[in-house]
């Protein structure tokens, strides 16, 4: 290996050591008396100032109280809000599941708007930028629009209601402690199934071009990706924490929560939980990714390709095969012709029953042999005459 290879295998290793270290760094950290962190509106940053107020609720808004959670809503997305009143129970402990303890404990207000429009009179401060979600964790509080911004696609109502629930449950584990945005966006994303064929079909294409980011440059890419749900940082951002509450690691996921809500630094806590480093831990994360969204595709795309030249070759036999056969000589044209009408003039053949007729009638006429002599009927009997 040259000299300069040796630098840039050194660099790189220290950098992937150094990933959560400087994930964890870009977090604002929380002091005392500071604003609640702002998860899902990337324009309505921290600013240290007192925590803000919650604004009145609106008097045409209707309630609904489900003992733990409150669900306020404009009477326009009425149709849309209740089915969730049936499924909240559900989602709490799907939640509760995934992080190894009971989620939501204390009881947390729901906030769904009608229209983008009327977020800044449901949030603290406003929400500005493309945002249509927002939860403040040391609120409890979680605001929703049931309506998309112009140019953004419409939003899945229970996929939102279950996002902004993940990130007020996730910020009850660990205890309101600082934790990197990437970190609680990418479990937000995977508890409420956000897009998962579009984050595979971008976590496909990047494996197979060399693309992923590197995870210390998540943070980064995640705060200025303008459309952060279809952004790459945020589809490995989600994928990262699929990978590390999967079920055989679910315990050690709930470990490491459990020490950051002790004050342990998510980077350490991590470390500790998987005994590995942070560099192990990318490492084997790429190579799931290689096996889930690179290997597979592939091998997908090359049977269908098969397929579709096997079928194309059949198609063009079976076309050239048609267009061999010789057409009829024009003898044959004529003589079929001449048949064809010989066969409509022609007179039909008597039937079965018909022929047995005949011949029944003829053997009854060969065997009388008195047919020639006269006969007289009297008192009803037949009389030869002689």
């Amino acid at each position: 290996m040259t000299r300069s290879g040796r630098r840039s295998s050194a660099a790189l290793g220290l950098r992937l050591t150094a990933f959560l270290c400087l994930a964890l760094g870009a977090a604002p950290s929380r002091a005392a008396g500071a604003a609640p962190r702002v998860y899902d509106a990337p324009a309505a940053a921290e600013s240290g100032a007192a925590a803000p107020s919650v604004p009145p609720l609106p008097p045409e808004y209707l309630t609904q109280d489900l003992g733990w959670i409150e669900l306020a809503y404009h009477p326009s997305t009425r149709d849309r809000v209740r089915p969730l009143f049936s499924r909240v129970d559900a989602v709490r402990a799907e939640l509760g599941a995934l992080l190894g303890r009971e989620a939501l404990a204390a009881p947390v207000k729901v906030r769904i708007a009608a229209s983008p429009a009327e977020l800044d009179r449901l949030v603290p401060g406003g929400v500005a930028g493309a945002a249509t979600a927002v939860s403040f964790g040391a609120l409890r509080l979680a605001v929703l629009s049931d309506a998309p911004r112009l140019g953004v696609d419409a939003p899945d109502l229970e996929s939102a209601f279950r996002h902004a629930l993940a990130h007020l449950a996730l910020d009850e584990a660990t205890g309101g402690a600082p934790i990197p945005r990437w970190f609680h966006e990418g479990f937000a994303a995977h508890a409420a199934g956000d897009g998962v064929a579009r984050r595979a079909q971008r976590l496909s294409i990047a494996a197979l071009r060399g693309r992923l980011l590197p995870l210390d440059e998540l943070e980064a890419s995640l705060s200025d990706a303008g459309d952060t749900a279809g952004s790459l940082a945020h589809a490995q951002a989600a994928d990262v924490v699929r990978r590390l509450v999967e079920v055989e690691r679910r315990q050690r996921f709930t470990r490491a929560l459990e020490d950051v809500r002790a004050g342990v630094p998510l980077e350490a806590a991590l470390e500790v939980a998987y005994a590995s480093t942070g560099r192990e831990l990318e490492l084997a994360w790429r190579a799931d990714v290689a096996r889930r969204y690179g290997f597979v595709p592939v091998l997908a795309g090359s049977l269908l390709l098969v397929a579709l030249v096997v079928a194309g070759k059949l198609a063009v036999q079976r076309l050239r095969a048609r267009r061999s056969l010789p057409p009829p000589a024009p003898r044959r044209r004529l003589r079929a012709a001449r048949e064809a009408v010989e066969l409509r003039h022609r007179p039909s053949r008597p039937s079965t029953a018909q022929l047995v007729a005949t011949l029944g009638a003829r053997h009854r006429s060969d065997g009388d042999g008195d047919a020639d002599v006269p006969k007289v009927e009297h008192n009803g009997q037949w009389h030869t005459l002689h």
